[in-house]
C-alpha cells in the first residue's frame, strides 16, 4: 500500500525565457566574441539583467518598441531616488549614468539587428568633473628610494614610467621586452587580451633585463614579479597578487609621504598621463601608450593642466618648428 504523499510528484513547469533574456544573451555573446573584458561584461550583464529586465517585467513591457521615454525616465528617476533600486536606497549619479549608458547602447544594438525598438533613450547624468590626484616626479623618486628590494623599486618605476595598469604589470612574464633596432618596448597584455608594446627608456629596460635573469630559477611561475616567500600550501614562489601590491604601496606611501597621502597603483597611471600631457605629448599618443581605445580618460586628466601648462607646450612646439 502506497504511503500517503508517496505518489508521483507534480511537474514543476519552468517558464520559457522571456524575449528580453534572449536579446540580452545575444548582445553579451557578441560583446564577448568581440574581446570585451570580463569585468566590462559583468557591468553590462548587471545593467541589463538586474536593472532593465526587472523594470520591464514589472510593467509587462514585452517588446523594446513598447518602451517609451516616460518609462526610461521613470527607471532613471527610481534609481536616483531609491524607489527603483534593488537596495531601496538612492544610487550615486555615476552608477545611474553607467546603467543608462549601457541600456542606451543595448537599445541601439537592437535597432541595428533590425528589431522594432523605441527611439527613446535613457537620460544621461551631468557628472561633476572630479580632479584626480597625481604624484610628482619627486614623490615617485622618494617612493622608489624607500622601497627595500629591486623588485619593489622596479614595480614603482615601471608603473610611473609606462602608465600600465597593475593587472598588466602583474601579468608581465620573465621575457617581457621586445627590441626593435635600438628601441625597447615592454610587451603588455591589456584589457580584452589586447597586446600592445609600451616604449621603455634604455636604462629601465636594462634594469628589467637584469632583474628577469636574476629571478628565482627554481620557481615554476612564468611571471616576472614573484612573492618574497614560498606559499605554504604549494611550496612555490607564487606570482604577486593585486591586493598584495595595493597593501604594500599603501603602507609605503604612508611611511614616506605621510598619513594624509593615499597611494595606490592607479595613481601612477593618472600621474603618467598628466606628466606626458604637460610635456606636450599628443593625447592620441598618450591614449595609445596606456591602452585606451578612446580619449575619454585622457580628457578627464586635462583638467589638471593649467593655462600655463598649455602655453609652455605650445611654445615648445613652435620652437621646434623654427629650428
Amino acid at each position: 500500500m502506497a504511503k500517503p504523499g508517496s505518489g508521483p510528484r507534480p511537474l514543476t513547469l519552468v517558464p520559457p525565457p522571456s524575449p528580453w533574456d534572449t536579446w540580452i544573451g545575444d548582445y553579451l555573446d557578441e560583446k564577448r566574441a568581440g574581446g570585451v573584458s570580463r569585468h566590462t561584461i559583468a557591468i553590462y550583464d548587471y545593467s541589463l539583467r538586474k536593472v532593465l529586465l526587472p523594470y520591464c517585467e514589472a510593467r509587462e513591457i514585452a517588446e523594446p518598441r513598447q518602451l517609451t521615454a516616460a518609462h526610461l525616465n521613470s527607471l532613471v528617476a527610481g534609481l536616483l531616488d531609491g524607489t527603483g533600486s534593488r537596495s531601496g536606497r538612492p544610487l550615486a549619479k555615476d552608477s545611474v549614468d553607467s546603467y543608462a549608458r549601457t541600456i542606451n547602447t543595448f537599445l541601439a544594438w537592437l535597432q541595428g539587428q533590425g528589431t522594432d525598438v523605441t527611439k527613446a533613450r535613457a537620460q544621461r547624468q551631468k557628472l561633476s568633473r572630479r580632479v584626480l590626484e597625481t604624484l610628482s616626479r619627486e614623490e615617485i623618486q622618494k617612493l622608489e628610494d624607500a622601497a627595500e628590494t629591486e623588485r619593489d623599486k622596479l614595480i614603482i618605476r615601471i608603473l610611473a614610467d609606462t602608465g600600465i595598469r597593475v593587472g598588466e604589470l602583474l601579468g608581465l612574464t620573465k621575457d617581457p621586452m621586445r627590441l626593435d633596432g635600438r628601441r625597447h618596448y615592454l610587451k603588455v597584455l591589456g584589457k580584452g587580451d589586447q597586446e600592445r608594446l609600451v616604449p621603455l627608456q634604455p636604462g629601465l629596460a636594462a634594469r628589467i633585463a637584469r632583474f628577469a635573469k636574476g629571478t628565482r630559477k627554481e620557481s615554476a611561475s612564468q611571471h616576472l614579479f614573484l612573492s618574497s616567500r614560498r606559499d605554504r600550501r604549494s611550496g612555490e614562489y607564487e606570482a604577486l597578487t593585486k591586493s598584495g601590491v595595493e597593501q604594500w604601496l599603501s603602507q609605503l606611501g604612508r611611511d614616506v609621504l605621510g598619513e594624509s597621502r593615499r597611494i595606490y597603483p592607479h595613481l601612477f597611471r593618472h600621474s603618467f598621463v598628466t606628466e606626458q600631457l604637460r610635456r606636450g605629448m599628443q593625447p592620441i599618443l598618450v591614449a595609445k601608450i596606456v591602452g585606451h581605445s578612446s580619449l575619454e580618460m585622457v580628457d578627464r586628466v586635462y583638467q589638471h593642466l593649467s593655462v600655463s601648462d598649455a602655453h609652455e607646450a605650445l611654445m615648445r612646439s613652435l620652437a621646434a618648428e623654427d629650428r
